[in-house]
């Protein structure tokens, strides 16, 4: 049996091997950091350093770093706490239709709450219209919230565009999901114009449990979780050294390797949409936008599986679908609905996503498997 290809690296990456055993060797400092004692003290270097090296990636100041267990629950804190502490001045929150469940679910929440949400709509290729944004614009919009990709399509929004828009013609805070984005695109939080910003551990080769939200100085945010006033009082509860410590890691790893390894990335990527689009009965979605160099979601014509995800893991290929379905149920993707994909359409499309692993004779296997299933 030949080896299984993994292609689904949206969905998460294998943790690197230098993000191991930094953790391992994190772990053994068991003092609370909150503690006075030589232990806590011990601890309290490994946050503070972390802490710093997150704000160099970000390129903003450490008290401006916030640790959270996920990328879910940075959103969360970001739509949710700057919503309620400025309701005083507006209801009115914007935010895009192809959004993240974790901002969607957060908005709908805020509607049942009071606050007002505009969905901006986007084109075929999932972009985002500039002009829409400013008319959506008013005198109560408070929060305006748009991801930096899109974990889908992989669509790449120009965010210091958005942010300037924002800027200019109203008071509103601008935050973004960068998780998808971030082992790809330059997080530089002055540059993106943004007053927060999402991302995690699990996308960029770090570990599981472990996000990271910029909180611009003098942002107006309530806290979701309270207790002893971990973290500014933002987040409380006791930090989880080894993962934070494991973040760090994973960032100067990227930082070193992100501009090789997405022209590596990026070249696979183009060849496997290549050679895909000489196949009859496929169709390239997104295509003709900004994308992140590892994203390609394609459409199957002729396919006549009722579940193609599974029907490419039974032939070793592991990807994921742009609408989680399976024979039993379905469940439309509202992303592959937005840029105006049927229901019958989106059952037949794939998220294939490539990462370190990739090698040239995966796109081989990813190539001759779909062709044998698009029948």
């Amino acid at each position: 049996m030949s080896k299984a290809v993994y292609a689904d690296y949206a969905a998460i990456t294998p943790i690197d091997d230098r993000v191991i055993l930094a953790m391992n060797e994190a772990s053994r400092q068991y003092g609370n950091p909150s503690s006075r004692h030589l232990y806590g003290r011990a601890s309290r270097q490994l946050l503070d350093k972390s802490r710093q090296t997150v704000a160099q990636f970000l390129n903003c100041s450490d008290a401006e770093v916030t640790f959270t267990a996920s990328g879910t629950e940075s959103n969360n804190l970001a739509v949710l706490g700057i919503a309620r502490a400025n309701k005083a001045r507006g209801n009115n929150i914007v935010t895009s239709s192809i959004e993240h469940p974790s901002v969607i679910n957060a908005c709908r929440a805020l509607e049942r709450d009071g606050f007002k949400v505009t969905y901006l709509s986007v084109n075929s290729n999932g972009v985002v219209d500039p002009t829409e944004l400013q008319a959506a614009l008013t005198d109560e919009t408070i929060l305006v919230s748009i991801h930096l990709a899109n974990s889908e399509i992989g669509v790449v929004q120009d965010i210091p565009a958005l942010s300037e828009i924002v800027r200019t013609h109203s008071s509103a805070r601008f935050h973004t999901d960068a998780c998808q984005a971030a082992a790809y695109v330059d997080l530089n939080v002055q540059k993106l114009g943004v007053d927060s910003l999402t991302f995690n551990g699990t996308k960029l080769y770090g570990p599981r449990g472990i996000a990271a939200l910029y909180v611009k100085e003098g942002t107006d945010i309530f806290p979701l979780v309270y207790g002893g006033g971990q973290e500014k009082s933002l987040r409380s509860g006791t930090e989880n050294i080894p993962a934070i410590v494991g973040l760090s890691v994973a960032l100067e790893i990227v930082t070193e390797n992100r501009d090789s390894e997405g022209r590596r990335i990026e070249k696979l990527r183009d060849t496997l949409e290549e050679q895909l689009s000489r196949q009859s009965g496929i169709s390239i979605n997104a295509n003709q936008s900004r994308r992140l160099p590892n994203h390609l979601s394609i459409t199957l014509v002729n396919c006549r599986e009722s579940d193609v995800v599974r029907a490419m893991d039974e032939r070793g290929v592991a990807v994921s679908s742009g609408s989680a379905c399976s024979s039993k149920s379905l469940t439309d993707s509202h992303v592959l609905k937005a840029i105006g994909l049927t229901n019958e359409q989106m059952n037949r499309t794939l998220r294939i996503t490539l990462g370190r692993g990739t090698i040239e004779s995966d796109i081989e296997k990813i190539v001759l498997t779909v062709a044998e299933i698009n029948q």
